[in-house]
């Protein structure tokens, strides 16, 4: 005789761990980071930032503020002596800005691309290298293949994995399971308004404010070089 079907609950009992239901809280095993804000962990699946998962955060525009929002999970990344992999930002960083944010900027690699093609390749070996804490690459362009290889990838990384992309990216397919919209806030000086329009889990129609930092240093012009490690082939 062959053997009965397994019943609904019976197979999330098997697969509890690699299953989720689209209308339930998500529920994960992957390490999570804090992102240091109390509101925003606790839309987060898992309470905080998810390692071996890649996550995209959708600008309006750059400078709005993205740096700080990551700032206090990179500072506890590079205070447990793990770098940082920076690919093709589209400005130096302002590394006295990182400093006051709380992150050792000689822990700091940036590579430099600027074809797409190049700009991938760097994320994939960075990500395969197992050598960063966490790893930041500007692509403004990227199809759903480029997505779902890098999210593949993600999944054998011990670190966290973002990718800033321009706000008309929500518009397109992406295998990234959480993908985050950023906005100024106006009327409210250095604010952010973040739409969560993907994550595991039920949808999230509320945005979440985080807010301006103790000091606008992000503002003052660069005086000194930022200290940079490059990554060679």
């Amino acid at each position: 005789m062959p053997p009965a079907p397994l019943s609904l609950s019976q197979i999330e009992a098997r697969f509890k761990s690699r299953i989720w239901r689209g209308n339930a809280w998500g529920a994960s095993d992957d390490p999570v980071i804090s992102s240091g804000f109390q509101e925003l962990d606790k839309e987060l699946p898992g309470g905080g930032w998810p390692t071996r998962n890649l996550m995209e955060l959708l600008l309006s525009a750059e400078g709005l503020g993205e740096i700080r929002l990551l700032s206090r999970a990179l500072g506890e990344i590079t205070r447990s002596e793990r770098n940082i992999l920076l690919v093709a930002p589209p400005y130096i960083p302002y590394m006295h800005a990182w400093e006051h944010q709380g992150i050792d900027s000689h822990r700091v690699v940036l590579v430099r691309a600027c074809k797409p093609a190049e700009r991938l390749w760097a994320l994939e070996q960075g990500i395969r290298s197992a050598a960063f804490g966490a790893i930041i690459g500007w692509l403004p362009e990227a199809s759903q293949q480029a997505t779902r290889k890098l999210q593949i990838l993600s999944r054998t990384a011990a670190g966290l994995v973002f990718l800033f992309r321009p706000a008309r990216a929500q518009f397109e397919s992406s295998a990234a399971p959480l993908r985050i919209l950023l906005n100024p806030v106006r009327g409210h000086s250095h604010t952010l308004s973040l739409y969560l329009l993907k994550r595991r889990g039920a949808p999230f129609v509320l945005p979440v404010r985080i807010p301006p930092p103790q000091a606008a240093i992000f503002s003052r012009p660069a005086e000194l070089k930022p200290v940079l490690a490059p990554l060679t082939n």
